[in-house]
């Protein structure tokens, strides 16, 4: 669907914009304190002592966070840069969080990690930064033990892409103007590939991989997973946004999707 060329430049991207977004998330922006990381914990009904594999880790700030839950991690990034930010930030973690490079879309890579070693995966908000996802799914799902989860959270394929456009719209309505924040969509059902900012002022604009709901869960299927969870968080109506077009400001229209799937027993 996507070139394997696409998958390197992407791979590169990252790895250059990966000391700016540490520097910028630290340990948690409002996506992922508000959004990303409780829909995980939810869907992730995380036992302690489990052992989790955290796919495309970043800065480690989800690895971190599962491991204060009672997880022992093993977290891994394709870019060497990230995983250097994320031992740093984790010198208080030793014995429970272990970070290694890898390229999630090499499937060889991934099974290194140890086959059947897993109760459970994460990946957060990188599925449409990965031009290649079916490794990722075949692989996990001889790195998982059956019964299992892998739990994923994307940008919305519906809401949040390339594709949709956010406006907001004034309107008289019986003598009250009143204003809406909407989502137009353009393009949806045609997988596509784009360039654009996940963060105002990062060195370089990153690829992403725009797949609709039946590519996306598809990947999953064809590696035989089930699917039996959904999230589709939405920010709370106190919190404001900076701008007038930020996703706080769009308070029924979530921004993120997250899924659990699961290992058959048998």
């Amino acid at each position: 669907m996507f070139s394997d060329d696409l998958s390197q430049k992407a791979s590169g991207i990252w790895n250059r914009n990966a000391a700016f977004w540490d520097d910028y998330f630290k340990e948690g922006n409002a996506f992922h304190r508000y959004l990303v990381s409780p829909a995980v914990e939810k869907l992730l009904e995380l036992q302690p002592g489990e052992q989790v594999l955290d796919v495309a880790c970043g800065n480690g700030a989800l690895a971190r966070r599962l491991a204060d839950l009672g997880a022992k991690v093993t977290a891994c990034d394709v870019s060497p840069v990230f995983i250097e930010r994320a031992r740093a930030r984790s010198a208080d973690y030793s014995g429970r969080v272990e970070y290694t490079v890898a390229d999630a879309s090499r499937e060889e890579a991934l099974l290194s990690l140890g086959e059947g070693k897993f109760d459970a995966a994460t990946n957060t908000m990188a599925l449409m930064d990965m031009a290649q996802i079916d490794p990722l799914f075949r692989a996990l799902a001889r790195l998982v033990r059956p019964g299992g989860r892998f739990v994923f959270v994307v940008a919305h394929p519906c809401f949040n892409s390339s594709g949709a456009y956010k406006a907001i719209e004034e309107a008289d309505r019986d003598g009250e103007l009143v204003v809406t924040s909407t989502i137009k969509v353009e393009k949806y059902i045609t997988p596509f590939s784009s360039l654009g900012l996940g963060i105002i002022g990062q060195p370089e604009a990153q690829y992403y991989f725009h797949r609709p709901l039946n590519v996306l869960f598809g990947a999953a299927f064809r590696a035989g997973w089930m699917i039996d969870g959904i999230e589709e968080p939405t920010f709370p109506p106190e919190l404001e946004g900076r701008r007038p077009f930020s996703w706080e400001a769009f308070k029924e229209i979530p921004p993120v999707l997250a899924v659990r799937c699961r290992r058959p027993l048998a």
